[in-house]
């Protein structure tokens, strides 16, 4: 395992590939029992060698509804805590091997640091932290205890970006120069607040996007490009550009992020990434995905394709980008695809996440994703707004890898 020095003179093991000892039965605390966490819940009662022991929410009603689904399974009713420090009580559990953390944004880094600290392992909604202090002190924390820090992700599970990292791992698309990534969701019904002063969506999600010009979620375009790109395996973020558009609709309906956020990133080995996020705009949903390299391209949006050269310039789409789907079908989405169809319909890259989170876990196998990766993923919620508030001055990307990312490793250990 290789150590290095940081500036505070600590010696830091790197976790990129870490085996901790195998989990027979993962026992899983919940902090934040919203929509997402409670579906969460039932996907866990469907998932072999795992059980819901502990809840936690500032809301009653939510605990009571988290433990009602586990109850329907006929499972051990869970410990419950509640109040301003009952998500440290929980992490203070002894019988608690991973607390899964599904709270508003500010919140994530101190609970995932906090369960490290308490010799858990920590998974957490996206993003998982909201400023590049707090991004250091994930990955600190992970080397210090040797505990995993995953950020959950869904989108790196999705079919096209798996069949597409199939391709880019068996050399289909040569060496891949460009990537595109994007969260392009028109969320202006649920931002703006009905007659009765309410929203669909949270107030701090809306505080904290008003207040912020850059782009205050990128992880979901930018994950599966980075995996595709060896982003922290072989490659690494150097710097980004980033601007934003006038902000329209006043305070309610579109004051949020500056409309459109448009962002560039340069890697260490001379490649480009545009991640873009507009949320208050009416258009079709994208998460852009495009992914152009010497001999191929890919694109999921807005309908999927695909070229080789020579023949580049004729998209391959319909019937036959669905035979190359197909042909190049992820494992991952072989084994839990349908089973996860069945249980969570659209949502199945949810069940496939947590399926491979449970898998690694219980094998003593690396994680899917580092907190390296959760870490540089998420840093961009601050450099994107520091570097569009500078009239789009690059920004210097940290290497939180500490120098590890030119060693490379292996996606997806089954």
């Amino acid at each position: 395992m290789t150590t290095t020095m940081s500036e505070s003179n600590n010696i830091h093991h790197n976790v990129m590939q870490l085996r901790c000892e195998p989990i027979e039965c993962v026992r899983i605390g919940f902090v934040g029992l919203g929509v997402r966490a409670k579906r969460a819940v039932h996907r866990m009662m469907n998932i072999e060698g795992c059980e819901v022991v502990a809840l936690c929410d500032l809301v009653e009603e939510n605990i009571t509804e988290a433990a009602a689904i586990i109850a329907e399974y006929g499972k051990a009713s869970p410990a419950t805590f509640t109040g301003k420090d009952g998500w440290k009580r929980l992490c203070e559990m002894p019988d608690i091997d991973l607390v899964y953390i599904c709270t508003d944004w500010a919140s994530h880094a101190d609970i995932a640091v906090y369960a490290m600290q308490q010799g858990k392992h920590a998974a957490t909604e996206v993003p998982a932290a909201t400023t590049v202090a707090d991004c250091w002190r994930l990955v600190d924390t992970a080397e210090k205890m040797q505990r995993h820090c995953i950020m959950l992700e869904n989108c790196c599970y999705d079919e096209f970006e798996l069949c597409t990292l199939n391709m880019a791992q068996q050399g289909l698309l040569g060496e891949i120069i460009h990537a595109e990534g994007s969260y392009l969701h028109d969320l202006r019904e649920r931002i703006s607040s009905n007659d009765n002063g309410e929203r669909k969506w949270s107030n701090w999600q809306v505080d904290f996007m008003g207040s912020h010009n850059g782009n205050p979620y990128p992880t979901h375009g930018l994950g599966p490009v980075a995996l595709a790109m060896g982003i922290n395996r072989g490659d690494r973020m150097k710097s980004i550009v980033s601007l934003s558009s006038k902000r329209i609709g006043g305070e309610d309906a579109g004051n949020l992020s500056g409309t459109m956020n448009s962002s560039i990133i340069t890697t260490e080995n001379g490649k480009t990434i545009l991640v873009q996020h507009c949320i208050s705009l009416p258009r079709p949903y994208s998460r852009s995905f495009l992914i152009s390299g010497t001999e191929g391209f890919a694109q999921k949006y807005p309908v999927p394709s695909f070229a080789f050269a020579p023949d580049s310039e004729e998209a391959i789409t319909g019937n036959a980008c669905q035979s190359l789907i197909e042909k190049y079908r992820h494992p991952i989405v072989t084994m839990y695809k349908e089973r996860g169809e069945e249980l969570c319909g659209r949502r199945w890259i949810d069940y496939a996440m947590d399926c491979r989170l449970i898998h690694c876990l219980r094998g003593g196998l690396p994680l899917d994703m580092s907190v390296y990766d959760a870490a540089l993923w998420s840093c961009l919620v601050e450099l994107t707004d520091t570097s569009a508030n500078n009239g789009g001055t690059p920004v210097e990307i940290p290497d939180f890898t500490r120098g590890e990312w030119k060693e490379g490793c292996t996606l997806f250990v089954s």
